[in-house]
């Protein structure tokens, strides 16, 4: 083998674990919390990845999260349940989300992700025990080409969701 060979291999392997360490960054970065005042809705979120946060609604329901470049959104909202849905029931009245590719639906939640166009979407929504009336969501859309940096980043904001 010759030392071109060598050196080439060697900054090879080097690239690839500079993108995989770049990939990482997000996942470890500055995560902070939002706390919805209406609904009180809480997840946790990497700030430094979805940096924008858009005008919040008039109607206070939550906060809508994007990255800089627009490329992947988050939003963390309530929403009160108005016809006492169990998530299996819910999740059987919207169309959107019975085309999902995955569903889980359980006693206290559903997930559901999928694909429109170029991006993976997922949702998530909590149903508090004892039927009360509020639900509290996450909704994120980020590009498929970026399913490996997003996916640990989903799951960590999916598992944070909770009541306030």
């Amino acid at each position: 083998m010759t030392a071109g060979r060598l050196c080439g291999g060697f900054i090879l392997t080097v690239v690839a674990g500079l993108v995989a360490l770049s990939a990482a960054v997000p996942a470890q970065g500055r995560w902070a919390t939002y706390s919805n005042p209406r609904f009180g809705t809480t997840a946790d979120y990497p700030a430094d990845l979805f940096a924008v946060q858009d005008p919040p609604p008039e109607n206070g329901d939550g906060a809508t999260f994007r990255t800089a470049d627009g490329r992947a959104q988050l939003a963390i909202y309530g929403a009160y349940n108005v016809d006492s849905d169990t998530p299996a029931s819910y999740v059987a009245k919207n169309k959107e989300l019975q085309s999902a590719t995955y569903q889980r639906i359980a006693a206290g939640f559903y997930a559901v992700s999928g694909t429109n166009g170029a991006d993976i979407y997922y949702d998530r929504c909590n149903f508090p025990p004892h039927n009360d009336d509020i639900l509290n969501c996450i909704h994120v859309v980020y590009p498929a080409r970026e399913k490996a940096l997003f996916d640990p980043i989903v799951t960590r904001i999916s598992k944070s969701l909770r009541p306030g």
